[in-house]
């Protein structure tokens, strides 16, 4: 693990032929990748976090590039399941009740966002992100030597029954006319496919584009290795203000190595990320999206794909020698809030019904914070009122999946390049 550098000289990013200076503050996954890509793109950057990085939400994902999931959580129709989520604790989408007046104006946001109009939208927005991920984290995982740990062998998502299957049929038909390639599975082709799949679940949907890593904090660790090899600079530091003068980004101010100068500051902070729009009078309306997990490292099951369950919606991933990580369900409750362990607990039963008994052996259960905002797009370019400040926030479940892609967009709107994309509808402005 690296430490902050005690040398004061190592605290000023070297000059590059551009003379652009970058400071990324959060390094989870998305401020990795985006670090990783400003330095390859030849600006000097110093990565900034205050704890190890890839240690908060990153630690814990589920590892999949989710490139299927162009639909915003925001579906026609969602207002009908609040109360369900509200008297069912440990039901797939829970909201605590005593946190209800501090998340109702983002309820009320999200609500806005269900319209079917507006569902559209969003779902063509996502997709033009989504469909670029595997070709966006190609470079960087070749980069870093990653390739053996990136899983390319899609996907299952079960249904116990047809009738199951055919009730999310509509969704499966908008994300084929938006590109996504799927194909049906009747019982006798799942088995031959995962033949460690139970009797209960009759009918499977395979993503041949869905992907995984047997790690995600070893991953993300990996892209971040690779960005200390390629000459970036990281500082284990707590950053708490950035430094503007007339209307533009200077640095940032942290708390034990005063002030750090740059041209351009990245904010990539996940749920931690709106003090800092506050900070320019830029309202993020963001929450958590908080998650669970189970890593089960002897659990001595032997998958291959990415199993998700459709009715419960929590996935399996499969590690490294037999291991499983249960992952998944959402929980709408303050950062701050306790978490509540049944709701990690219970997917070992639920697995169960799935891939039939395994060890427990050495398990962990896990919580994280995934930062969301009401139309699920993430918050991907410039502050409004001050120049060489960004944003890359608001992933939600999405976070390991678009780290490289929005490193990407960053790297074009920073750096000056050509832009690949139409990435107006991602600003932090839009709110």
């Amino acid at each position: 693990m690296m430490s902050a550098p005690r040398d004061n000289t190592l605290l000023q990013p070297a000059m590059t032929a551009g003379g652009r200076h970058v400071i990324v503050v959060g390094a989870g996954i998305v401020g990795i990748a985006t670090a990783l890509q400003l330095r390859l793109a030849g600006c000097a950057v110093t990565l900034l976090d205050r704890g190890e990085p890839a240690m908060e939400t990153s630690y814990g994902n589920a590892g999949a590039f989710a490139v299927s999931d162009i639909i915003p959580l925001a579906e026609p129709g969602v207002l009908r399941k609040v109360p369900g989520w509200m008297f069912d604790p440990l039901g797939p989408l829970a909201l605590r009740w005593r946190y209800l007046p501090s998340l109702t104006p983002w309820l009320l946001r999200f609500l806005a966002a269900s319209r079917p109009g507006k569902v559209a939208e969003l779902t063509r927005q996502l997709s033009a992100l989504l469909s670029r991920v595997n070709a966006d984290y190609a470079p960087l995982i070749a980069r870093a030597g990653l390739e053996p740990m990136w899983r390319r062998h899609g996907n299952l998502t079960l249904y116990r029954s047809e009738a199951e299957f055919r009730a999310a049929a509509g969704a499966w038909h908008s994300k084929r006319l938006h590109g996504v390639e799927w194909r049906k599975l009747a019982r006798a082709e799942l088995a031959a496919l995962a033949p460690q799949i139970r009797d209960e679940w009759q009918v499977a949907v395979q993503v041949p584009q869905w992907s995984h890593v047997d790690d995600p904090y070893l991953f993300s660790r990996g892209l971040f290795d690779a960005f200390i090899r390629e000459g970036g600079r990281f500082i284990q530091d707590e950053v708490l203000a950035t430094a503007a003068n007339v209307g533009r980004i200077v640095g940032v101010d942290t708390a034990s190595n005063g002030r750090l100068q740059a041209d351009t500051v990245v904010i990539a902070c996940g749920v931690w990320s709106d003090r800092f729009a506050r900070q320019h009078r830029c309202r993020l309306p963001l929450e958590s999206e908080r998650g669970y997990h189970v890593t089960l490292p002897n659990a001595g099951v032997a998958l291959h794909h990415f199993i998700q369950c459709a009715s419960e919606s929590f996935v399996i991933l499969p590690m490294a020698n037999g291991g499983l990580r249960l992952a998944g369900t959402v929980e709408l409750a303050h950062r701050d809030a306790p978490p509540d362990w049944q709701r990690a607990h219970i997917l070992i039963e639920r697995a169960r019904r799935i891939v039939g008994d395994f060890s427990t052996e050495g398990m962990s259960v896990w919580m994280g914070n995934r930062p969301s905002v009401p139309d699920t797009l993430p918050v991907i370019g410039p502050a409004p009122d001050c120049g060489g400040l960004y944003f890359a926030t608001g992933h939600g479940h999405l976070g390991l999946t678009l780290a490289a892609t929005t490193g990407a967009l960053l790297t074009e709107q920073i750096c000056g390049q050509a832009s690949s994309l139409d990435a107006s509808a991602y600003r932090p402005d839009r709110f």
